[in-house]
C-alpha cells in the first residue's frame, strides 16, 4: 500500500510539472504571436518604389488599345472618391483628369515619411475623349490624416498619340517622373492620317518633386 501511495504521489508531482511547464511555454508563444500580429500591422515603407511594379495591376483592354485595372488582383481592395477630397487639386495633372465621387479606386502600397505625413498610392481608371479609357497612378499625401495633396504619377492612354509616364519614388521623399509619349502615326499635308510609321516618334520630359515638412508636393 506504501509503494502505490508513494507511486500515485510521484505521478501527481509530474504531472502537475508537465502542466506548469506547458502553461509557460504557450504563454511564451502566445507572447511572441502577439508581438509579431502588432508588427504585422505596422506601417511599412517599401521603398524606393518605381512604376515597374505597379504593372500587375493593370493590363490591356480587350476592347481598346489602352489599359485597365486589374481589378482580379489578389488582395485588391476597392473604394471610392468623395466630394471633399475632390476640392485637393491634382498636380502634373496635363489631360485634367477629374474622377467624379462614384469612381472607384484602388490602394497599392501606404507609405510613412514621417509622424504626421504619411502617402497612399492608388490606381484607377477615367475616360477622356471619345470615351477614351486613361489608367491613372496618383500618389495622395496625408498630413495628420487630412488629404494634403495630390500628384499625378502615371496617365497612360492612346488617343493617335500614346502617352505613359514611368516614375521613382525614394526614401528622401523625391519623386521623379517622366512623361513619354510615342507619334505611330502618319500623316499627309492635309493632316489626314494614312497609316503608322515604322518607328513612331518618341519624346520624354522629366519632371522631380520633393515632399516638404507638411506633406506638400514641391516642384524642383
Amino acid at each position: 500500500m506504501k509503494i502505490l501511495k508513494l507511486t500515485t504521489i510521484h505521478l501527481f508531482v509530474l504531472l502537475c510539472f508537465s502542466c506548469k511547464k506547458n502553461v509557460s511555454e504557450n504563454g511564451i508563444s502566445q507572447s511572441n504571436r502577439s508581438s509579431t500580429d502588432s508588427t504585422s500591422t505596422e506601417m511599412t515603407n517599401n521603398l524606393p518604389y518605381t512604376s515597374d511594379r505597379v504593372q500587375p495591376y493593370y493590363t490591356p483592354d480587350t476592347d481598346s488599345v489602352s489599359y485597365v485595372v486589374n481589378t482580379s488582383y489578389k488582395g485588391l481592395q476597392s473604394d471610392t472618391f468623395n466630394e471633399k477630397d475632390s476640392s485637393v487639386p491634382i498636380k502634373e495633372n496635363d489631360f485634367e483628369i477629374a474622377p467624379d465621387p462614384k469612381t472607384k479606386y484602388y490602394t497599392l502600397e501606404t507609405f510613412k515619411f514621417s509622424d504626421q505625413n504619411t502617402a497612399k498610392l492608388i490606381i484607377y481608371n477615367t475616360f477622356g475623349e471619345n470615351d477614351t479609357k486613361i489608367l491613372n497612378v496618383q500618389l495622395n499625401s496625408y498630413f495628420n490624416n487630412v488629404l494634403t495633396d495630390k500628384l499625378l504619377l502615371d496617365c497612360r492612354f492612346t488617343f493617335e498619340t500614346e502617352y505613359f509616364r514611368t516614375f521613382s519614388i525614394g526614401k528622401d521623399k523625391s519623386i521623379t517622373i517622366v512623361k513619354h509619349s510615342v507619334d505611330k502615326l502618319e500623316y499627309n499635308e492635309a493632316g489626314d492620317i494614312v497609316g503608322e510609321k515604322k518607328q513612331g516618334d518618341s519624346a520624354k520630359v522629366s519632371v522631380e518633386y520633393s515632399i516638404d515638412a507638411t506633406g506638400k508636393f514641391i516642384k524642383k
